[in-house]
């Protein structure tokens, strides 16, 4: 469930979106110069090497784009143009998947409005606070969810009447743990603004809480809330469909999924979630179809993911080594840790995306490397050590490895918040019976896969022998 909550840069949740810069791109920057306006720098807009998005819309933010420029290159110093070119280019990642450029861009534009607008009149106040959310959400983006933390606060101190402000705060603190202050912060933006952005965050915080009516029922409210065929609302569509799969209703999930292919033709993640339904359904060319397709548009490590899956039920081994590595290449290089010395690494394609969990999951499941997924799990552990997803994935790695004793703490922590998921009972239902206690570990496990019994994950083959 982690991340998806910061996924919608204009609109609401929070999912883990693939990094890497495979929509190709063009980092030049436009400069200008006259006797009466001082040189600029105004970075152009990455071309598009894949067809994403609705007819024209790819056309409409480029000329959106010049446009802005345009303004630029006559006022250099007009703040508020500069922000809505950073919007644009906040805009653009989200839509192609290609973060790296169009991030970079938005954030050398955001820290050159923060740098301008250090004073205390309500215009320049107005204009850091719109650019410190901003910032906050590229942040959130790359994971780098202390330092979004931070600049959401700035961002409520200058303007605590602005509802997405508190979206900022709820997004930073459900990816830190911090669950009691992200209601409240939750409590807030619905209160000021009750919408899409808003809706969808209840939802999310409904489910970490074990509420899965009300957070069915909040995202419903933020599908109707939305603009048809507009990515925030299928986006929420997807989410929706999301809990459905989580809670083990794959024919209520795919209604969503399609509904969202309906609206907004060959969305990469609705693709990608019905291939994953169709995966689970043992409609395996119908998958393989739905998730190459998604690829094609937006390289996802999680499409990546997906598709292995459906190719190693088939015993496709080369197409599935194939999967797993270009899987692997869409997280290498975005900041995974060293098994043994715990370093962060990096490469030269490489952002500052921060993906420890996605990692430690990836190499659990996949690679079956306990010390490597270890070390990522706890980098992550270091940074956010209340956070759900986090201890979760600790506990599945330590029960793997035989501590018992330590991954019972990390489940314990995982369960705080209420959390009813599928994988906690498993993981719960495992370390009970390793401990001794069988028929209540299988009671648990049963519960496990009554809820979704169709649990992908890592340990789901050991649970499923206990039935």
């Amino acid at each position: 469930m982690s991340t998806k909550l910061t996924l919608l840069i204009i609109g609401s949740c929070l999912l883990f979106n693939g990094c890497n810069d495979l929509q190709g791109g063009n980092d030049s920057m436009t400069s200008a110069s006259s006797t009466s306006q001082p040189s600029i720098l105004v970075p152009d807009l990455p071309d598009r090497t894949a067809a994403v998005g609705l007819p024209g819309e790819a056309e409409q933010l480029r000329a959106k784009h010049a446009s802005l420029k345009a303004q630029l290159l006559k006022a250099p110093n007009d703040m508020k143009t500069w922000i809505a070119l950073s919007e644009v280019f906040i805009t653009e990642a989200r839509i192609t998947g290609n973060y790296g450029p169009n991030q970079d861009a938005a954030l050398d534009i955001l820290d050159r409005v923060l740098e301008k607008t250090n004073g205390t009149d309500n215009k320049n106040k107005e204009l850091r606070g719109e650019a410190l959310t901003l910032k906050a959400l590229v942040k959130l983006s790359q994971h780098q969810f202390e330092d979004a933390l931070v600049l959401g606060k700035e961002a409520v101190a200058l303007d605590p009447h602005r509802a997405f402000n508190y979206g900022v705060l709820v997004d930073a603190n459900v990816e830190l743990g911090h669950y009691a202050e992200a209601v409240k912060m939750s409590d807030k933006m619905v209160g000021t603004r009750p919408d899409l952005r808003s809706y969808s965050r209840v939802s999310y915080l409904r489910e970490i809480h074990g509420d899965v009516p009300g957070a069915l029922q909040a995202m419903e409210l933020a599908v109707k809330a939305g603009y048809p065929g507009a990515e925030e609302t299928c986006w929420s569509r997807v989410q929706l469909g999301g809990i459905h799969e989580r809670n083990g209703d794959l024919k209520k999930a795919d209604e969503q999924y399609q509904a969202a292919l309906v609206e907004r033709a060959n969305y990469p993640f609705a693709l990608a979630a019905a291939g994953r339904v169709a995966g689970k359904l043992k409609q395996y060319e119908v998958a393989e179809v739905h998730l190459n397709k998604a690829i094609a548009a937006m390289p996802d490590p999680h499409f990546y993911v997906d598709l292995a899956r459906v190719l190693g039920v088939q015993h496709k081994k080369e197409a599935y080594a194939d999967a797993v590595r270009k899987a692997e290449d869409a997280l290498v290089g975005k900041r995974p840790v060293h098994a043994h010395t715990g370093d962060v690494l990096s490469s030269e394609h490489g952002h500052s995306h921060e993906v420890g969990l996605e990692m430690a999951r990836f190499e659990l499941e996949f690679h079956k490397d306990l010390p490597v997924a270890l070390a990522n799990a706890q980098h992550e552990f270091e940074h956010r050590e209340d956070n759900v997803d986090v201890n979760a994935a600790l506990a599945s790695i330590l029960y793997a490895q035989g501590q018992y004793a330590e991954a019972a703490v990390h489940l314990d922590i995982a369960k705080r918040s209420g959390s009813k998921s599928a994988e906690i009972l498993l993981v719960d239902g495992l370390l009970t019976a390793a401990n001794g206690r069988t028929d209540a570990g299988r009671t648990l496990v049963k519960q496990a896969f009554a809820k979704d019994p169709y649990l992908q994950h890592a340990l789901a083959t050991t649970g499923r022998a206990m039935l």
